[in-house]
């Protein structure tokens, strides 16, 4: 980490860490001084500026909104615009996005926010002239391969410049890549829990080699978004597992390869982060709960047919409805083991969404309309007031700012 590009929640953690250092004699007061006087622009700059963070968000948004405008008025005046015209606004958007964004990071260096920023907007301007230089020459192709070819073109860019927004958006691309290459390998009206099925199972593999990412020093700076949307992943599947959807077969041997591959990636991260030297607390625990509900998700999308035989699916749906309110606990747990904000925070966030889902189906047509909306709201503010009194504990005993994954 260069002196430069110190941020913020570095500077608040050093903070506290020389309290401790000083405490136990490992660091005198004069070595404490000059180490402060090294860093403390960072805190002048805060105050007087604003957080570093702020602006990262407020560039991303704009980029992110650059690119949807400049999509929209191609779109507006697509019918009026030559084929030449087409290609220019397409290469040349995104080759001045990349340049100005590379001058301003890194050959200048006076907005290197900004300039991370454009890079980004080129990205987007990347995956969208895929979809439409297909458009313009009327390519006929297998459509999915749109996602993909966006994902994987952009993914080595994330990982050269090691940024956290651009490895995001490739995820979310080859996100977008699976569910649509799943539907052409599924019966029709039969795909809904079979892709909630294998969206679990792509959940728990991020989830895993951010990990193993964690688990190397040169990568572990960019492991937060395989980390964020796998956790994510998993409990969105799991959410939507839930609910009434059982009555429908879980399995289909048609997915066999999206269920070997996955199960593949995982167990590779697995071994990858195992052979690591730098461990986390509580990681054996962790990975032995991803790797039981890998083999039961697999059990149930390969080995079981019928989850039900014909029933009206209550079985079913209490089984999943207590495995995920484990899930919950689990995961908070760990967050307490590991000292990581970011599991509680989605703990709690999953808690909160599946007492309201529960509240609704049960509930509903139980009580007087008027007493359902008085109840609701209650339990909303009390749920409101648990939550911000817990995060606040939790931050406050882990020592620590509020940092992004």
């Amino acid at each position: 980490m260069q002196h430069g590009e110190i941020e913020p929640a570095f500077y608040k953690k050093l903070l506290k860490e020389m309290e401790s250092w000083q405490a136990e004699g490992l660091l005198t007061p004069d070595q404490k001084e000059r180490i402060l006087a090294r860093y403390r622009h960072i805190e002048e700059i805060e105050q007087k500026a604003g957080p570093g963070k702020l602006v990262t968000t407020i560039s991303i948004l704009g980029a992110v909104l650059v690119g949807v405008g400049v999509l929209l008025l191609i779109a507006s005046n697509w019918s009026e615009i030559p084929r030449w015209g087409k290609l220019g606004i397409i290469f040349g958007g995104m080759l001045t996005s990349y340049s100005l964004g590379y001058v301003m990071r890194y050959e200048r260096k006076n907005y290197p926010k900004v300039g991370a920023s454009l890079i980004l907007l080129g990205s987007i301007i990347f995956g969208a002239g895929i979809f439409l230089i297909a458009q313009i020459y009327n390519v006929t192709v297998h459509y999915p391969n749109g996602p993909l070819m966006w994902g994987l073109g952009i993914l080595p860019l994330a990982y050269l410049l090691r940024f956290k927004s651009i490895l995001m958006l490739a995820l979310l691309a080859l996100y977008l890549w699976l569910g649509m290459e799943l539907s052409f390998h599924i019966s029709h009206g039969m795909g809904g829990p079979q892709i909630i099925l294998v969206y679990f199972m792509a959940g728990i593999m991020l989830w895993w080699i951010g990990f193993a990412h964690r688990g190397l020093e040169s990568l572990r700076n960019i492991s937060g978004p395989y980390i964020l949307l796998g956790v994510a992943g998993t409990f969105i599947s799991a959410f939507m597992l839930t609910f009434n959807i059982h009555r429908l077969k879980l399995w289909s041997l048609d997915l066999l390869p999206f269920y070997t591959a996955l199960l593949v990636l995982f167990a590779a991260a697995a071994v990858l982060y195992a052979l690591t030297g730098r461990k986390e607390a509580g990681w054996k625990v962790e990975l032995a709960i991803l790797s039981m509900l890998m083999a039961g998700v697999l059990f149930l999308a390969v080995l079981f047919p019928d989850i039900q035989a014909g029933g009206d699916g209550t079985w079913g749906r209490l089984i999943f409805n207590l495995l995920f309110a484990a899930g919950i606990i689990g995961l908070i747990c760990l967050g307490y083991i590991r000292r990581y904000p970011p599991y509680i925070n989605i703990g709690l966030l999953f808690f909160v969404l599946d007492v309201t889902a529960r509240y609704f189906d049960f509930f509903w047509k139980l009580l007087p309309r008027s007493l359902f909306f008085i109840a609701g709201g209650l339990i909303l503010l009390a749920g409101g007031m648990f939550l911000e009194r817990k995060r606040r504990a939790v931050l406050e005993s882990f020592k620590m700012g509020e940092e992004a994954i």
